[in-house]
């Protein structure tokens, strides 16, 4: 199914942008990783994502709901990590 192909497709671009590489303005990265993981779990705890009934096809109703949660989700993140003093590369 044609439709099926874009889902995973839109999805998959979303995803990878999560995958942002982040440095920090001081240039010290040591704390990199427990900030991303505190930021992590703060987007998660204030914009939850959205799993479909049936994780392997979203209704198209749901699939709005998924795809909007997902970029709350990267925003809340982001915010975060810009918040603590780092900049995406």
């Amino acid at each position: 199914n044609m439709n099926k192909l874009i889902y995973i497709i839109i999805f998959s671009l979303l995803t990878s942008c999560a995958n942002t590489s982040w440095e920090h303005k001081s240039g010290n990265n040591t704390e990199l990783n427990f900030h991303k993981g505190f930021c992590r779990s703060l987007a998660n705890a204030k914009a939850p994502t959205y799993i479909c009934k049936d994780p392997l096809m979203c209704k198209p109703e749901e699939f709005s709901l998924a795809i909007t949660a997902l970029g709350q989700n990267a925003a809340e993140y982001n915010h975060c990590m810009y918040k603590k003093g780092y900049k995406s590369k």
